[in-house]
């Protein structure tokens, strides 16, 4: 008997994450080319005899929906297996978020946990896009992050919508005096030529969110400086490099002080705060989500 092919179930879960081959094999964590992914799910299929997915547009067949839950539930085991082959004092509590949220939030969050039983973290820097995947894979016990709308709620690994944060221009030093409402700066980007774009990579779901508003309202503007973080697009901006689009949070709004409008609903809808878990958490990963859930209510705008 051929042996089971898990390499190319992976792939397969893989794909599901992204919704499709081709977005896998271009923004997912994968390295194998679009026609050798293709080959890989040729494989798969003729293994268990079934065709799991429609190609274009991408979509699950039923015996495709089966086969994610069950390949879903194998890998969460085989995760509380290697869990269980530790002691418990040398599991670490393994968080991956933003730059900003582990830079301004995580510290006073971490504090109010009682860790005598457990004194390890391992924080970890990602993009929204990678954090689902960090935890289905069981390199973190719990992701904090943007959360895209294409995401159902309910899906393993579990997420939960802590708050809809609202987006803001970042406006440079020498354009605060012209560039005051969110009206200007439309003007500016619709009369001359484009000024200077401090922005995330393409792949970056805020990136890919804040480009499909402005295509929307026919504005199509290039990145003129790419940064790996939100803080830094502040931080240029501040520099006088271009303008920026940041997310809207109480921290933001003490570092960085002025240059910042409002950028409306209707224009650019708000992005959702989520956090990723596994559907059985251990207790210290629990308590902080209790922390993590208080904390937006109370400070976070629009929580819900």
């Amino acid at each position: 008997m051929n042996p089971f092919p898990w390499y190319a179930t992976e792939l397969f879960l893989s794909i599901c994450d992204a919704g499709g081959l081709s977005a896998a094999s271009r923004f997912g964590k994968i390295s194998i080319s679009q026609p050798a992914l293709s080959a890989q799910m040729a494989q798969l299929e003729h293994f268990l005899g079934v065709t799991l997915f429609q190609r274009k547009p991408f979509q699950l067949t039923k015996a495709g929906e089966k086969f994610y839950e069950e390949a879903l539930r194998l890998r969460l085991r085989m995760g509380l297996l290697k869990d269980s082959l530790l002691i418990d004092d040398d599991k670490p509590l393994r968080i991956a978020a933003s730059d900003i949220i582990i830079r301004n939030y995580l510290p006073e969050l971490l504090k109010e946990l009682d860790t005598k039983t457990r004194t390890r973290h391992v924080l970890r820097e990602a993009p929204s896009q990678d954090l689902a995947q960090l935890v289905r894979d069981d390199e973190m016990d719990i992701a904090i992050g943007m959360v895209s709308k294409y995401v159902q709620i309910g899906t393993k690994p579990l997420v939960e919508i802590l708050a809809t944060l609202p987006l803001v221009l970042l406006v440079p030093p020498s354009q605060q005096r012209e560039i005051r409402t969110w009206s200007d700066f439309l003007k500016l980007l619709k009369n001359q030529e484009k000024p200077g774009f401090v922005a995330l990579p393409q792949n970056n779901l805020l990136m890919r969110h804040k480009l499909a508003a402005l295509r929307k309202a026919g504005i199509e503007w290039n990145t003129t400086i790419e940064v790996s973080s939100l803080s830094h697009v502040a931080k240029y901006v501040a520099l006088d490099f271009g303008f920026g689009i940041g997310i809207q949070t109480p921290k933001s709004e003490e570092e960085e002080g002025n240059g910042r409008i409002a950028i409306p609903i209707e224009e650019m809808p708000p992005l959702s705060l989520g956090a990723w878990y596994k559907e059985e958490i251990d207790p210290l990963s629990s308590r902080l989500l209790a922390i993590i859930r208080s904390f937006a209510k109370k400070h976070l705008p629009s929580s819900i």
